[in-house]
């Protein structure tokens, strides 16, 4: 037994070495399977050493793809190198920061100019910025995390910013966006005058293959997990099976992490291949859950029904049998049915969400359908989740 600071006794942990490696939040030394997108960012950022402005940069890529781990590697690197400079960084979490209002809040505070957190009107907090930023004579890199997120409410951020340097003068001061962002269209859904005035670099991050997965994931076990307590053939397993499904290195992560619970638990010695089984349905269902919960009500009437025709054996349920299965749930539930036209759309952003899967049937008596060929976890499994919100 181990003694905490205060003198109590501690289990130590069979399995786990430092349970904080395998978290999300853990900025591991490297960076495995994303060498050209650091060698590219740093290229980008190189004119800052000679004191000349960059371009705006995108970051654009799905969930877990690794853009927010190359972001603050190299912005802690780069902090350290002008440090006491002319250069300053300054990392913005869009999910919390989540409008212009927020974003322009923070960016006063940079300066400390004291605004409200609500209430002054937008051109004030502009104004106040752009004031302090062009006597400050520095160059200001901004990197806005989850950047789709204020973008949905409208393209003001994204031009406020994108246009200031047109204002300033650029041999002393600049301001630069490194815009992150999780949908892979972004620029596409900006208006023509956001997108022309920001026109930035893009730096395109694809989902992780099963050999980068695997590297991912034997670094974190080797820095988190104890020597010997887990076998090559798991790591292998959850890195293939990610890899399939998603490419998603923070749910590669997740499952690792949960694998390692249930060996934990299980008073096992080492994780195993079955260990790693049990762990991804596990965080698929936790997955649902969370999914269940946030989707509209007419999507989870959509998904009650996909479920329901595949735990009676229909395997490939196409989407007239969705739409009448979908129908009899609304009248049981007493709700308007919406259109087959929308219920198919639902069906696809499901797939989008990695729900379900599905794929096309050519031919056949119906000709050209798309069908259902699987949910993330078991159709019964789904049911249950989906009853547990009083569902029928």
């Amino acid at each position: 037994m181990e003694t905490l600071p205060f003198g109590q006794p501690s289990i130590v942990s069979r399995i786990f070495r430092d349970k904080r490696v395998l978290r999300d939040s853990y900025l591991p030394p490297t960076l495995p399977g994303r060498e050209s997108q650091i060698e590219e960012f740093e290229a980008l950022l190189s004119p800052l050493h000679y004191n000349e402005p960059i371009t705006h940069i995108l970051f654009v890529g799905k969930t877990g793809t690794g853009k927010t781990a190359v972001v603050k590697q190299i912005l802690a690197r780069k902090e350290a190198e002008f440090k006491n400079s002319f250069i300053r960084f300054e990392y913005i979490n869009c999910s919390r920061a989540n409008t212009a209002y927020r974003v322009f809040y923070k960016l006063n505070r940079i300066f400390g100019i004291l605004v409200p957190p609500s209430g002054l009107p937008f051109d004030v907090l502009y104004d106040r910025f752009f004031e302090a930023l062009s006597r400050s004579k520095i160059r200001l890199v901004v990197i806005l995390d989850e950047i789709d997120i204020p973008s949905r409410r409208g393209n003001r951020l994204l031009y406020s910013l994108s246009r200031i340097n047109s204002e300033l003068d650029e041999e002393t001061t600049s301001l630069t966006v490194v815009g992150i962002a999780n949908t892979v269209n972004f620029l596409d859904r900006l208006d023509e005058r956001a997108r022309s005035s920001f026109n930035p670099s893009v730096i395109y991050f694809p989902p992780y293959n099963a050999d980068e997965l695997k590297a991912i994931l034997l670094q974190r076990a080797r820095l988190g997990l104890r020597d010997g307590t887990w076998e090559e053939g798991a790591i292998n397993y959850i890195a293939a099976k990610i890899a399939r499904e998603s490419g998603d290195a923070r749910r590669a992560i997740d499952v690792l992490r949960m694998a390692a619970e249930i060996a934990e638990k299980e008073n096992s010695i080492k994780l195993t291949v079955d260990h790693a089984k049990k762990a991804i349905d596990a965080v698929n269902e936790q997955e649902l859950g969370l999914a269940i919960r946030s989707l509209p009500l007419h999507h989870r009437f959509v998904l009650l029904a996909i479920a329901k025709l595949l735990a009676s054996g229909d395997e490939r349920p196409g989407t007239g049998k969705i739409y009448r299965s979908y129908l009899t749930i609304t009248r049981m539930n007493m709700a308007e049915p919406l259109t087959m036209r929308r219920v198919s759309g639902i069906i696809n952003e499901l797939t989008s969400q990695g729900l379900i899967e599905t794929k096309m049937s050519y031919g056949g008596a119906y000709g050209n359908t798309k069908v259902v060929t699987s949910m993330i976890v078991s159709p019964k499994r789904a049911l249950k989740l989906l009853g547990s919100i009083a569902l029928r």
